[in-house]
């Protein structure tokens, strides 16, 4: 009977091996295709330290990229090369995407391209914006603000969801506080009561919004400044 025992467990062991339970993922087969692009920012001052910038191949609406390449920060505004020598099959598209360094997710998107599978070698020259509105709400507002100042309610009557969070800061006299201040005020950056707040803890606000930030503070705030002081509107 012990022997049964052991010739069934073994046989279980096989089946598990063999992937009859659990089957093996599909594995991605490489493009005869090589990418390459160069890439020059604008707004440089907002390029991020606690997040990555990459250069990746994509499927669908996946916010992880199947291959990538980190872009590493421009010295003295030159143009940064970075080029993927095989891009997996079923790549739908390419992008210059903002990722979390710890699990490789997509936060914001700068820029899509979409690669001709009938030819083998892709080149790309792209100046690019890193100080978007666009991206202002992606990295900080959404994953970090709504929750207080949009769906779960309108703290000091401010909706910083998106579609509405242009109209409410900018030019918009602050409620949270007796300051004379905007909520933000293009091009000034001490006349921009959201920098107060998120750098400082003013006495009329009951929140202390300088620990909110999920990864890194000062590369959210360093986004804000720049997009405020840039020719970036909505």
């Amino acid at each position: 009977m012990i022997r049964y025992s052991i010739l069934f467990a073994c046989l279980l062991l096989i089946s598990c091996d063999s992937g009859d339970i659990y089957p093996e993922e599909k594995r991605i087969e490489e493009m005869k295709m090589s990418v390459n692009a160069v890439f020059h920012f604008e707004n440089d001052e907002a390029f991020p330290q606690n997040y990555r910038i990459i250069w990746g191949a994509f499927v669908g609406t996946s916010p992880y990229p199947l291959v990538c390449e980190v872009v590493g920060k421009p010295t003295a505004k030159t143009w940064r090369a970075a080029s993927l020598q095989t891009v997996p099959k079923g790549t739908t598209h390419m992008a210059l995407a903002l990722v979390e360094k710890n699990e490789n997710k997509v936060k914001y998107v700068f820029k899509k391209f979409f690669p001709d599978n009938s030819s083998t070698e892709m080149n790309i020259s792209e100046t690019i914006d890193l100080a978007t509105f666009e991206r202002v709400q992606a990295q900080v507002f959404t994953p970090q603000c709504i929750q207080c100042h949009g769906a779960g309610g309108l703290a000091a009557g401010l909706d910083l969801t998106e579609g509405n969070a242009y109209s409410n800061l900018v030019g918009v006299p602050s409620n949270a506080d007796n300051s004379p201040k905007n909520r933000v005020t293009k091009y000034n950056l001490q006349n921009s009561f959201l920098l107060d707040v998120l750098t400082t803890r003013p006495p009329t606000v009951t929140t202390n919004h300088t620990t909110l930030s999920t990864l890194d503070a000062n590369d959210d705030v360093n986004l804000i400044r720049t997009w405020i002081m840039s020719e970036n509107e909505e």
